[in-house]
């Protein structure tokens, strides 16, 4: 009869080294694709950074974010649970200075 041990650590053992090589694949299709990215920013084909997806570009435009500005475009601080960047709009939380996307000051003095 066949012992169950070596079969098993052969079935492991190609498993194993099947998911290395799908794994090296995955890593050198990320690292072509920064080398990419890299020549065409130096060649200026694309902006060294680009726009977040999920907020665009600019302030939001809902009249309840425009109500958390004050008057000089940065959030008060009203006690609310986040803070809103007066450059790209991306929302912050309440104890950060900078944001997070496009590191601008959230508060004067920041």
């Amino acid at each position: 009869m066949i012992d169950a041990g070596p079969v098993y650590l052969a079935v492991a053992g190609a498993l194993l080294l099947v998911a290395l090589g799908l794994g090296i694949r995955v890593l050198r299709g990320i690292v072509r694709e920064g080398r990419d990215r890299r020549r065409r920013r130096r060649a200026g084909e694309v902006e060294k950074y680009t726009e977040d997806e999920e907020y665009g570009r600019g302030p939001p435009a809902t009249s309840d974010d425009r109500e958390a500005a004050g008057p000089d475009g940065y959030p008060t601080d009203r006690g609310d649970p986040g803070a809103t960047c007066p450059q790209c709009g991306a929302a912050n939380e309440s104890e950060f200075n900078y944001c997070r996307r496009c590191a601008a000051p959230l508060r004067p003095g920041a």
